[in-house]
């Protein structure tokens, strides 16, 4: 499934939908960031590829998760 294809799904909670899906690579000068994949929990150096979603909820605002690549993200909101 390509990434394109998540964006309008609904997350498993219920409460959002998939508002973007790219690939992603934060660039930090000097500085290390680092996150937790949600589906696999494999934490993330954020320097590097990995996926970032953006969920939108009913009350405005996205919520930003970064996981591994679209294996997981396809777990993650169970369409695999």
């Amino acid at each position: 499934m390509t990434l394109r294809e998540f964006v309008g799904r609904c997350h498993p909670n219920g409460n959002a939908t998939v508002a973007h899906a790219a690939t992603h690579y934060r660039w930090s000068p000097g500085s290390r960031t680092r996150s937790r994949c949600p589906n696999c929990g494999t934490e993330l150096e954020l320097s590097e590829r990995h996926v970032l979603v953006a969920l939108s909820g009913e009350i405005g605002g996205d919520d930003r998760y970064h996981l591994c690549d679209e294996a997981c993200v396809a777990a993650w909101l169970g369409t695999e």
